[in-house]
């Protein structure tokens, strides 16, 4: 039983995750495209949201990217550095920018809680998602303590899993079989968080407006009264 557990979580379960996901994104784009944003509640209390909301940003964003160095390959990644000298960058980097996301993310929770304002204007779907990431990067930084006292070798197969898990390997889900369990809540709670992005207001993130950044300028033109 617990073999079959293992190979439909980490076998089976990654490519469910990514149809819905892929589904999701594209129905979200056609059909439900106007829903796409995430509401300020800036203009009803200014107290902890700019602090919270950079360190949350700014965190989720690296530690969203470091993760796709699980996908590169061992040839790859020696033309630079070693397997250990990778662990080493990705102990200190998850760690830094770990608790960087996660203080974020406890300002703006707390800020929910407390502010009464704000609170009165918040559904589930903010407290949930909210707490699910919350309890993603609590268990991300409990891993990095892991992979700090495990060996190299048990660390390169981490990247292993993620290589066999995209290229469809039918024994992807062997490969940790043996790992703490501590991983495997963690990248369980990751596929569902991928698996419902495209229905949360984490979809926001794709339709930066990046051309914002790049205007040649406005001008303002009031008519008189």
């Amino acid at each position: 039983m617990e073999n079959y557990i293992n190979n439909f979580l980490f076998t089976y379960f990654p490519h469910i995750a990514f149809a819905v996901f892929w589904f999701g994104l594209i129905t979200r784009f056609i059909v439900a495209n106007k829903s796409i944003q995430a509401k300020s509640t800036q203009i009803l209390a200014n107290d902890g949201v700019r602090k919270g909301n950079n360190l949350f940003h700014y965190g989720i964003i690296i530690i969203f990217l470091g993760h796709f160095t699980l996908f590169l390959p061992e040839e790859m990644y020696h033309l630079v550095m070693s397997t250990e000298t990778k662990r080493i960058i990705a102990l200190i980097l998850g760690t830094t920018f770990g608790i960087i996301t996660f203080t974020g993310m406890f300002i703006l929770l707390k800020r929910r809680i407390t502010n009464e304002r704000v609170s009165f204007t918040s559904n589930f779907h903010d407290y949930f998602i909210l707490t699910l990431l919350m309890v993603e990067a609590g268990l991300g930084l409990a891993s990095i303590a892991q992979t700090a006292s495990t060996s190299v070798a048990e660390y390169a197969s981490l990247g292993l899993w993620a290589q066999k898990v995209i290229t469809f390997q039918p024994d992807a889900g062997a490969i940790i079989a043996g790992h703490s369990i501590l991983y495997k809540i963690h990248f369980t709670i990751g596929l569902i968080i991928f698996m419902i992005f495209p229905y949360t207001k984490l979809m926001h993130i794709l339709v930066l407006p990046i051309a914002y950044f790049f205007r040649s300028g406005y001008q303002l033109i009031r008519k008189r009264a």
